[in-house]
This record gives structure tokens, C-alpha cells and sequence, in this order.
């Protein structure tokens, strides 16, 4: 028997709603519901787009930084930097690398002098590509061999430094291998009257990577899983970052 029109109208009516809240539902259980992740894919929209980002993979050449029975920290940040290029230009950045190879940067001027000039011409790489930020990476030590863990500097006096700093030391205070093993990591980014910091124009932030002078960092760091992930939440404190500048 045929449904007459008015019944089949009072059918639609009461299905439109339905319909409606169904489609509601999906949309809550679908998005993202950690705030990192949210802002995750907000980077397919593009939110590097256009930006101008310098990766500083610190030391390099005859300079190899900190080390630990042959174990070089010049190497370990051009690893790390060169994982994190990759990440950001996918996600629409434009990324500029002070180094992408073992050299350093003071175009062999003499001893008394190749460090000054190393730091001035990764300033100047920095300023002459107008970079809306800077990161550089480096690897830590001190005495106390317990100490361990990534730390993120700023410039005192940059308000965008810090808040850079902020995102990224979040998200570093996460790394799945310290939470695998239950141990706390819960820095606060920290200031740093660091040449390369307070010459630049852009803000930007030194981030120690972890402790060589830590036994388990130094197995970490040198972990292409582990340097993937520093590099994976570096670039996602960066999207927060500009994110909270959109």
C-alpha cells in the first residue's frame, strides 16, 4: 500500500534531524582531541606556508662541539637538522640550513679568530634570508652525569623567543623514550645570552638536544628513532607556534 505524500513528508522531517545529529557526532569522535594533534592538521592547511625557517645545525668542520669517547656532537646535530628539514618542507615551510654537510662556517680564517667568524656568518645566513624564526640545534654536557633530557634557550629580551621556546620544550618534555621508562622530563625553556640569539633580527632558540654526558642520552642520540622524534616534536612545537600567531 502506497504511503500518502503528507506521511512521507512527516518521515523526512523527523529523519532530517537525525540525520543532522548523526553527522555532529561523527565530526566530535573524528577530530582530533589532543590540542597537539588539532594542531597537527592544521598544517595540511598550510600554516608553514610561506614561512621562512633556518635550521642551525651548531659546530661542523674542525669545530666537532662536545664529545664523548669519539662520539662528536657536530654530527649528531646535522642529523637531527637534516630529519627536521625534511618534516617542515613537507608541512609548506621554506627551510634554509646554515650547514648541510660537515664544515664549519668560519671560511678558514685564523685559529684566534674561526670561532667569531663561524657565529657571525650563521647570523648573517640567518638576517640575509629573512627568516621569520631560527632554530639551532646542539647537544649538552656538564659534570653531573645524571642530568639528562632536552633543554630549549631564548633570548631574554625576545617575547617571540619565548613563547617558541615554550612550544617546543612542551613537546620535547614528551619524548616517548623517557615516558617508556618513567622518567620525568619537565623542563621550562631557559634564557641564554648566546651570541647567535641576541645578534640576530628573528627571534629564534638554541635547543640542546640531550645530555653526552649522560649515558642514556648518548645512546638516544645517537637512536635515528629517537632523532626522528626530537625532530617530529620540534616541528611541532613550530606549527603550534605559529599557529598561536595565525
Amino acid at each position: 500500500m502506497k504511503k500518502p505524500a503528507t506521511y512521507l513528508g512527516m518521515e523526512e522531517k523527523r529523519l532530517h534531524p537525525i540525520f543532522a545529529f548523526i553527522i555532529c557526532i561523527l565530526i566530535i569522535v573524528l577530530l582530533p582531541s589532543n590540542p597537539i594533534e588539532k594542531t597537527i592538521s592544521l598544517s595540511r592547511y598550510k600554516i608553514l606556508k610561506d614561512k621562512v625557517i633556518v635550521i642551525d645545525p651548531g659546530h661542523g668542520g674542525i669545530d666537532g662541539g662536545t664529545n664523548f669517547e669519539g662520539i662528536l656532537e657536530k654530527n649528531i646535530n646535522l642529523e637531527i637538522g637534516m630529519i627536521l628539514k625534511e618534516k617542515l618542507i613537507k608541512r609548506g615551510a621554506t627551510v634554509i640550513m646554515t650547514r648541510e654537510v660537515d664544515e664549519s662556517l668560519d671560511n678558514d680564517v685564523n685559529s684566534r679568530n674561526r670561532h667569531s667568524e663561524d657565529l657571525k656568518n650563521r647570523v648573517k645566513i640567518i638576517d640575509d634570508n629573512g627568516a621569520d624564526i631560527f632554530v639551532s640545534i646542539h647537544v649538552n654536557y656538564i659534570k653531573n652525569p645524571n642530568k639528562l633530557g632536552p633543554i630549549v634557550f631564548y633570548y631574554e629580551g625576545s617575547q617571540k623567543g619565548k613563547e617558541l621556546a615554550e612550544k617546543i620544550q612542551t613537546n620535547l618534555n614528551n619524548l616517548s623514550a623517557y615516558k617508556n621508562m618513567d622518567i620525568s622530563i619537565n623542563y621550562s625553556p631557559a634564557t641564554g645570552n648566546y651570541y647567535i640569539l641576541r645578534n640576530t633580527l628573528s627571534p629564534g632558540v638554541i635547543i640542546e638536544t640531550g645530555f653526552i654526558s649522560n649515558e642514556l642520552d648518548r645512546k638516544l642520540l645517537l637512536d635515528k628513532g629517537h632523532q626522528d622524534e626530537i625532530a617530529e616534536r620540534i616541528s611541532k612545537g613550530i606549527i603550534e607556534f605559529f599557529y598561536s600567531h595565525f
